[in-house]
């Protein structure tokens, strides 16, 4: 049986050709890229935000240790450190609820403190901040970027 012309056509045009594969590929590929970047770039900001609430505990644990009855000189910790084991001893409640992870930014560096901060020029704090090892970005409990108040 030898098939016509418009059969024979229709039977050859039954799969894709190698070009057509090939831009399909292409466009996949360039759609994978950008979510891809997109992706990385959202990480990124929730690390930060991750780093920022971590900074604000951190500076409320800071309160509690110049407020601490066993405290008495009145003086904000000197080093991060310090809220893991405080000179004085332990006190009864601790400053940090995992002391190993809680000094940890989202990248795995310990937070910075400056303890001699000045909040409107006046009123005496504690500064605690990070650096974003990937955006080079300062991350304090006051904010990201240019609101983080580091100097």
């Amino acid at each position: 049986m030898i098939l016509s012309t418009p059969r024979r056509r229709a039977s050859r045009r039954a799969a894709f050709t190698l070009l057509e594969v090939l831009v399909v590929v292409a466009i996949l590929v360039i759609l994978a890229s950008v979510a891809s970047v997109a992706t990385f770039s959202q990480l990124e900001k929730a690390k930060q935000s991750q780093a920022q609430l971590k900074a604000k505990t951190l500076a409320n644990a800071c309160d509690q240790y110049y407020m601490d009855s066993n405290n008495n000189t009145g003086t904000y910790p000197q080093s991060i450190q310090q809220l893991q084991s405080p000179p004085w001893g332990q006190t009864m409640t601790p400053f940090l609820k995992d002391p190993q992870n809680d000094i940890l930014d989202p990248w795995g560096q310990p937070f910075q403190i400056n303890p001699n901060f000045m909040l409107d020029n006046a009123t005496p704090s504690v500064l605690v901040y990070t650096t974003s090892p990937r955006s080079h970005v300062t991350i304090s409990q006051y904010g990201v970027g240019n609101n983080s108040r580091v100097q």
